[in-house]
C-alpha cells in the first residue's frame, strides 16, 4: 500500500515537472510579438525618357509606400476600432502614414526599369491608438492629409505626362514639371520621416527627463544632389547652393544616396560611408 503510494507520488510529481516549464513558457511569452502583422509589396516602375535612375528610384518607392498604406488602412478599417472613428477611406491611410513607414526590403535597376520589394510592420492596435490621438488634434490631421494629398497629386502628374512623353519630347515645360512632381515626392517623403523622428525624440525626452540629447552639426544631419549630376553635397557646399529646387533632392543617410547611384562632392568632400 505504502509502495504504491509512493508511486502515484512520483508519476505525479514527474508530471508537474514536464508540465511546469510550459506553463511559464505561456504565462512569460511576449505578448506583443503575437500581434504584430507584416504587409509586403512590390512595384515595378518603367522609366520615360524624362527619368534618370533617381527619378526612376523615387517614383518606384513612392508608389509602392501608396500600395502598402492602402492595405494597411483596409485591414485596420476592418478588424480594429478605426471603423468606429468615422474617418473616410482617404483619411485612415492618411493619419495611418504619420505613424507608420515602410521599410526597403530590395531594389534594383537595370537601365529601363527600377524594382523595389518593401514592407510594413506594426501593431493594429497601437496603431489604432495613434489615429485615435491623431484625429482629435485637428491640426495634426489636416497636415497629414495635405501631406497625402500633394504626394497623390504629384504621382497623378507624373503618370499623366508619362502618357503624353512621345508627344512633349521638346517641351521644357513638361521637363521642369516632371521634375518638380518628383521632387514633391521627396519632399512630402523626407517630412514624413523628419516628423516620425521627431515625435520618437519626444517620446524618448518624456521617458527619460534626464537624458540630453546629444548634438549633432548641422551640415551632416543631411545630405543635397541634383537629379541633374551625379554627386551628394553637404548643405553649405557652393554647388549644393547652386542646385536649383525643382531639381534638389535629400537624403538623410550616405547610404540613401549611395544607393541612388550618387557619389561624394570632391568639393566639400562629405563621407563615403555612414559613420
Amino acid at each position: 500500500m505504502i509502495k504504491n503510494r509512493k508511486s502515484r507520488l512520483i508519476i505525479i510529481l514527474a508530471i508537474g515537472l514536464m508540465v511546469l516549464p510550459l506553463f511559464f513558457i505561456l504565462a512569460f511569452a511576449d505578448p506583443v510579438e503575437a500581434e504584430m502583422k507584416t504587409f509586403i509589396k512590390e512595384y515595378s516602375y518603367q522609366a520615360s525618357e524624362y527619368d534618370s535612375k533617381v527619378s526612376s528610384r523615387t517614383i518606384a518607392i513612392g508608389q509602392v509606400k501608396r500600395l502598402l498604406l492602402e492595405e494597411l488602412g483596409t485591414y485596420l478599417e476592418a478588424n480594429t476600432e478605426v471603423k468606429n472613428f468615422e474617418l473616410n477611406k482617404d483619411q485612415i491611410i492618411a493619419l495611418t502614414g504619420g505613424i507608420v513607414h515602410a521599410k526597403i526590403l530590395e531594389e534594383s535597376w537595370n537601365g529601363k526599369t527600377y524594382w523595389v520589394k518593401a514592407e510594413v510592420r506594426s501593431d493594429p492596435e497601437e496603431v489604432t491608438k495613434s489615429i485615435d490621438r491623431i484625429r482629435k488634434d485637428k491640426k495634426e490631421a489636416l497636415e497629414l492629409e495635405l501631406s497625402k494629398n500633394k504626394s497623390d497629386e504629384a504621382l497623378r502628374e507624373i503618370e499623366k505626362l508619362r502618357h503624353e512623353i512621345n508627344a512633349l519630347k521638346e517641351d521644357k515645360d513638361a521637363q521642369q514639371k516632371f521634375n518638380r512632381s518628383v521632387e514633391t515626392l521627396n519632399v512630402v517623403d523626407k517630412e514624413s520621416r523628419d516628423n516620425s523622428i521627431s515625435k520618437s525624440n519626444e517620446k524618448s525626452i518624456k521617458r527619460s527627463p534626464k537624458t540630453k540629447k546629444k548634438a549633432v552639426p548641422a551640415s551632416s544631419t543631411y545630405f543635397v544632389a541634383s537629379i541633374t549630376t551625379k554627386k551628394y553635397h553637404y548643405p553649405s557646399c557652393t554647388w549644393a547652393q547652386k542646385i536649383s529646387p525643382r531639381n534638389r533632392i535629400t537624403y538623410r543617410s550616405v547610404k540613401e544616396a549611395r544607393q541612388a547611384g550618387y557619389i561624394p562632392c570632391k568639393i566639400c568632400k562629405p563621407p563615403d560611408t555612414d559613420i
